[in-house]
């Protein structure tokens, strides 16, 4: 059975932080199916998730960002209109929501919105401006994500899967700006230790994603 709005929020190891994001999204007006896809987390993101009146999906091991939306989608299976949201958000508002949908609503050829931050905190401001093909807060429309490849293999690197794909077939982009939104870098939330390397991790899998997604579609 179709449903009018799926929001789905892939999270992996978001325990102190994905509270905040599903306070804002569970009062949605709207009511939208809400599936919170846990990637393997060691911490305990699947408990606190379960508090809120969502269905979450749990990987046993960490898969990926992309095999997280990919299951997602296919454990919903029709919406009139999609939004992708990350767990670490900070800042987030209805209107940032409402924002993601818009276009595709009253712009029938639109397939697909990628928001971009502003106002929030510099760094992650000027990367969203510069860098929009890794903005991981989307909007898609019932016909271009059912047209979608199976996005399991591109883990970090699913953002850019999903805008060159848009791309190659002519879809229609719009970027609206999220005004005040931001979220924690991986230095913020795991220490320089820890987080630098997982940046460099992400890094990675973005070129192999930037590099080898025409070969997975």
């Amino acid at each position: 059975m179709s449903c009018e709005l799926a929001v789905l929020i892939p999270a992996y190891n978001e325990e102190p932080r994905i509270g905040s994001v599903l306070e804002v999204v569970c009062a949605y007006s709207r009511k939208p199916r809400i599936v919170v896809i846990d990637d393997g987390s060691v911490d305990e993101t699947k408990k606190t998730a379960g508090e809120f009146p969502v269905e979450v999906i749990s990987f046993p091991k960490n898969r990926g960002k992309g095999a997280a939306l990919q299951a997602g989608l296919e454990h919903v299976g029709e919406a009139d209109c999609w939004v992708f949201l990350d767990a670490d958000l900070i800042n987030l508002q209805k209107g940032h929501i409402e924002a993601l949908i818009k276009p595709i609503e009253e712009e029938p050829d639109t397939a697909m919105t990628v928001g971009v931050f502003r106002g929030g905190r510099n760094a992650t401001d000027l990367a969203h401006r510069y860098f929009g093909i890794l903005n991981g807060q989307r909007g898609l429309s019932r016909s271009f994500a059912a047209s979608l490849p199976n996005m399991s293999w591109s883990r970090f690197g699913v953002e850019i899967l999903l805008s060159k794909f848009a791309e190659r077939n002519g879809h229609l982009v719009s970027n609206p700006y999220l005004e005040g939104l931001t979220h924690f870098t991986k230095e913020h939330k795991f220490g320089v230790a820890r987080g630098f390397p997982y940046r460099l991790q992400m890094y990675r899998e973005c070129m192999y994603s930037l590099l080898r997604w025409d070969r997975h579609v």
